[in-house]
């Protein structure tokens, strides 16, 4: 079976996993990393810094959580192979633009029902991983799987105890490395983006969020207008070179077709000896 390796034909993957080590290594440079998560108080009030709900996403805090998201969204480039670059890039802008507001929310009401212990939204893409985590367990198959036995097997046993695992039980063990730390304060972004890529799946999403797309010229893809007007200008070459081969084959059939009496000598002998 030939597989591909890489980054081969994931311009979208590649994009967000070098932007998302780039922009972690740079808050810490610059020593601005106290600037990502939000305490919904007094971050968004009484102070009022709701510029946080547009950059907490941008950079991770922790190498540890960089590293597990890293490793994820590269396992994960098999959808954009699977979608297309313009159908994942939508799906990630979607998930990611929603986050900016449900995540705010959720911490607000859980900081409620506990009455205010819970008041901290971690920074970084771990809504998005998760929700490329729901599609990926849905539209990646399973390919094979293998057991740990756990105790020593006997003649009477035909199948001796021991845990069933796949392919895939090694991304749900980064994931829910990914989940854990910061306990418990990443459950729920865990929990928001697989929700987040069920109902994107299912077509849940209101407004039509689920069949939305972006431009085809911001991953590089030619339009469908533009992919017609290709295709009609060829088109009418090749309908103009059909008619002008036409047009001489006519002209052959009407030399073919002079009377033998308009012939000249040598050709009347010529074709005395090859029969035309």
């Amino acid at each position: 079976m030939v597989t591909t390796s890489g980054f081969s034909n994931t311009p979208v993957s590649r994009f967000l996993i070098l932007s998302s080590i780039g922009t972690s290594i740079l808050a810490s440079v610059l020593d601005i990393k106290h600037l990502l998560p939000i305490k919904p108080t007094p971050h968004l009030w009484p102070w009022l810094q709701f510029s946080r709900l547009l950059t907490f996403q941008l950079a991770y805090t922790s190498s540890a959580e960089l590293l597990f998201s890293v490793a994820l969204l590269y396992q994960f480039r098999v959808l954009e192979r699977l979608w297309g670059s313009r159908k994942y890039a939508s799906f990630l802008i979607v998930c990611f633009w929603l986050n900016v507001g449900l995540l705010p929310v959720g911490t607000l009401s859980l900081k409620i029902l506990t009455f205010g212990m819970y008041n901290y939204v971690p920074p970084g893409l771990t809504v998005v991983v998760f929700a490329a985590l729901s599609a990926w367990a849905d539209e990646i198959p399973r390919l094979y799987r293998y057991k740990i036995v756990t105790t020593s097997p006997t003649t009477e046993q035909s199948s001796p105890p021991g845990l069933v695992l796949s392919d895939k039980s090694t991304t749900y063990l980064l994931a829910a490395q990914l989940a854990m730390s910061q306990f418990p304060y990443q459950l729920l972004p865990a929990a928001l983006g697989w929700t987040l890529g069920s109902a994107w799946m299912g077509e849940l999403l209101p407004g039509g969020l689920g069949r939305w797309r972006i431009p085809s010229w911001m991953v590089g893809e030619s339009s469908k207008r533009k992919e017609r007007g290709q295709y009609e200008g060829l088109r009418r070459r090749l309908e103009e070179e059909g008619s002008s081969a036409d047009g001489m084959r006519n002209v052959s059939d009407n030399v073919d077709s002079v009377p033998e009496s308009r012939r000249g000598f040598g050709r009347q002998i010529l074709g005395y000896f090859t029969g035309s």
